[in-house]
């Protein structure tokens, strides 16, 4: 960032990050629902994660961000630190905005078990030394349990990140040689007193990919709305292979 743009200085004097003045910034964006930033510990942005049921393009909306950012506060935020997770339906942006406890029923109607082919039958969590985690998805496919496992650091994100890949692990196992799934992203998400977990999961037939986005209200543990956020993600773009 070039010294003379001192609008990032500013900001950081007036609250930790300038935050909140970022985010009454952003939510005021066309396309931008909820969102969630990530500071840097430096005075910048690590990520920033933005739920939306716009009809604006994933690629305008990080545009405007970025463009938002740069003239306001003179900050340079790279598009790839920008992840956006679209959700099906106006109804379900809504009902985030107005009232956490519909979005999370909402959410449940956007797959409903009539149009499941991918149910969660088992997660398991095994905690080992030098804060290390492992995590064991177990995941039925029409009568066939899948089964994925992945390890990383034992610390909120991070338990997050591993559950994800569990799952995508397991996933893989019932596809074709030519389909190919990676998680782009995995984020919780607070909203008016509720708590969600966003996941963006990249999946690529051949040479044709495209963004897949989930999203899970947490009733029992992080590690299992990463999971479901994953599955809701990836469910009807699997049935329809």
């Amino acid at each position: 960032m070039n010294p003379e743009e001192s609008g990032a200085k500013e900001i950081v004097g007036l609250d930790p990050w300038g935050l909140k003045r970022i985010e009454k910034l952003l939510v005021a964006l066309e396309g931008v629902g909820s969102l969630k930033i990530v500071p840097d510990g430096h005075g910048g942005i690590d990520e920033i994660h933005v739920l939306s049921a716009s009809e604006l393009g994933p690629k305008q909306i990080v545009r405007n961000i970025e463009s938002a950012l740069l003239a306001e506060f003179g900050l340079q935020v790279d598009h790839r630190k920008i992840s956006i997770a679209r959700v099906r339906g106006p109804e379900i942006s809504r009902a985030i905005e107005d009232d956490a406890a519909t979005a999370a029923a909402a959410v449940e109607v956007a797959v409903a078990p009539k149009e499941r082919r991918l149910v969660l039958k088992g997660l398991h969590i095994e905690r080992t030394a030098g804060q290390r985690m492992t995590c064991r998805v177990e995941i039925e496919n029409e009568g066939t349990v899948l089964t994925g496992e992945a390890e990383g650091p034992d610390f909120e994100k991070g338990r997050l990140d591993v559950a994800a890949a569990a799952v995508l692990e397991a996933l893989q196992q019932c596809c074709d040689e030519e389909i190919h799934l990676s998680l782009q992203g995995v984020s919780r998400l607070d909203s008016l007193g509720r708590s969600f977990v966003v996941s963006i999961v990249g999946a690529a037939e051949g040479r044709r990919g495209i963004t897949l986005a989930g999203i899970a209200h947490i009733t029992d543990s992080p590690e299992e709305a990463a999971v479901l956020s994953c599955l809701q993600a990836t469910n009807r773009w699997l049935a329809e292979r």
